[in-house]
């Protein structure tokens, strides 16, 4: 949301400080600014603060409370629900923090919370846009927001007594290299599902309102999404293997699932495409095993554009390289093919027929059937000069 500093000035008597200060002010109490153009905020809204800071009024009420000014010509706010019920002791305990009885009211002062006391007792109400104040963790956050996150100690966590025992992770990881040996790729999909056995009460995604009971349905999804971009990472006649580790949710109880989309051969007849992790032993599997560390190539940008692939065949006489021809197809087919493949060759005679594979794709646009016949006409005609037959 972008708001001016004159605009804001309209909530106050008081002047209010330079742009720069009020950007401060709104960062450290938990709100990000995009930006700062002249007198011109852009402030990032979380979608919790997107009922009550979504105008202009709304965010010069939030400004009153981090810098305890006093706004003008709005007029007093109004109260629903239920409220919280709150302590000092209780907010400190969820902070950590040691806050005094009279900093807290303070804050709830700045904000117009309503409080009401009853001895250490605090029932507190939110103005009435304040849908996002429900619960008590809700409170402690405001107060720490107001007070500032400097003010919380810095606690170590206890060391850890003993060592740890991290062989049944370590099993797992070795199952996981072991495919990955086997050509396998592993994916992560969504615990959400649209039927289930156990219902979200607060679906992030109102279409999947129930937790997974199997990887079944996802896996199966990856998989037509991994067929369809396959000539793109794939050579010919390679198939995408994948497979998953994550957890379901069946009424019976949470446990970790593995599931594939086919048969590893190398571990028998009997293990079939799917597992209950949480009762395999593999605290034994992978007790002295070292996970392989893979190290990540530099990030290379990839293309929204869909991708097409051509087929060209071709004879040549015997003692042609390979190299040779796919030098020439490179040559000819320019910056818009991506991936080049052999997928056959056999000798009769005294000849030799090569196949590739083409796929090409552009950064920039969707290419056409016309725009791609077009370079394999050129790629053909400058295999056919240099003495391949063209089949």
């Amino acid at each position: 949301m972008k708001i001016s500093r004159e605009e804001l000035q309209n909530y106050f008597e008081a002047p209010l400080p330079e742009v720069a200060a009020l950007a401060d002010a709104f960062t450290f109490h938990a709100f990000e600014i995009e930006s700062v153009e002249g007198d011109l905020l852009d402030i990032k809204l979380l979608p919790n603060r997107a009922a009550d800071c979504a105008t202009p009024e709304g965010l010069a009420h939030e400004l009153a409370a981090i810098l305890d000014l006093p706004l003008k010509g709005i007029p007093a706010p109004e109260y629903a629900g239920a409220g919280v019920a709150v302590t000092v002791a209780g907010l400190n305990a969820i902070l950590g923090a040691d806050f005094s009885r009279e900093e807290v009211l303070d804050v709830l002062r700045r904000l117009q919370f309503r409080v009401q006391a009853d001895g250490e007792n605090l029932h507190v109400t939110a103005p009435l846009p304040r849908t996002d104040i429900a619960i008590r963790e809700d409170v402690a956050e405001e107060v720490a927001q107001i007070l500032g996150y400097d003010r919380i100690p810095l606690i170590e966590l206890p060391p850890l007594s003993g060592a740890v025992d991290q062989a049944r992770f370590r099993g797992i990881e070795r199952m996981k290299d072991q495919l990955v040996e086997q050509g396998f790729v592993e994916v992560s999909t969504q615990s959400f599902a649209k039927k289930g056995e156990v219902a979200l009460a607060n679906p992030l995604d109102q279409a999947k309102p129930w937790l997974r009971t199997s990887l079944e349905e996802n896996l199966h999804e990856a998989l037509v999404q991994a067929k369809h971009y396959a000539p793109l990472v794939l050579a010919p006649g390679r198939k995408p293997k994948l497979f998953e580790v994550g957890a379901v949710f069946p009424k019976e109880g949470e446990h970790l699932e593995l599931r594939m989309t086919e048969r590893v051969p190398a571990w028998g007849d009997a293990v079939g495409t799917v597992d209950n992790l949480s009762v395999a032993k593999l605290e034994a599997y992978g007790k002295d095993y070292t996970p392989v560390r893979y190290a990540l190539g530099a990030y290379k940008p990839f293309s929204l554009y869909p991708f097409t692939t051509r087929d060209i065949a071709l004879w040549v006489s015997t003692g042609t390289e390979a190299g040779e021809i796919e030098q020439a197809i490179r040559e000819h087919a320019g910056e818009l093919l991506i991936r080049l493949d052999q997928f056959d060759k056999f000798k009769k005679e005294e000849r030799v027929s090569y196949a590739y594979r083409l796929v090409f794709q552009s950064t920039e646009r969707t290419l056409t059937d016309d725009e791609v016949n077009g370079i394999m006409e050129k790629v053909s005609a400058a295999l056919r000069a240099a003495g391949c037959a063209v089949r």
